[in-house]
């Protein structure tokens, strides 16, 4: 569950930034690169934290559920 959640933080932050980039040079015709500071920045973070660990247990979850019908042989 740990790597889960530790690759979905990780590609969760690239995702916002890309995101809140794309979002702030959208009236621009430069694009200049740029991360939320303050409690923009928190809740982005919390944001792709709660999704990260959802998706862990998601995840977790879906596999617990094949290794239970593999065992009792209902998977082919």
């Amino acid at each position: 569950m740990w790597i889960i959640t530790g690759a979905g933080v990780a590609i969760g932050i690239g995702e916002a930034l890309l995101y809140y980039n794309l979002g702030k040079n959208a009236t621009t015709k430069s694009f200049k690169f740029g991360i939320p500071r303050g409690k923009e920045l928190y809740q982005t973070l919390a944001v792709v934290a709660v999704t990260s660990v959802l998706t862990a247990m998601l995840s977790k979850g879906i596999e617990s559920a094949i290794n239970t019908e593999a065992r009792q042989g209902t998977v082919v």
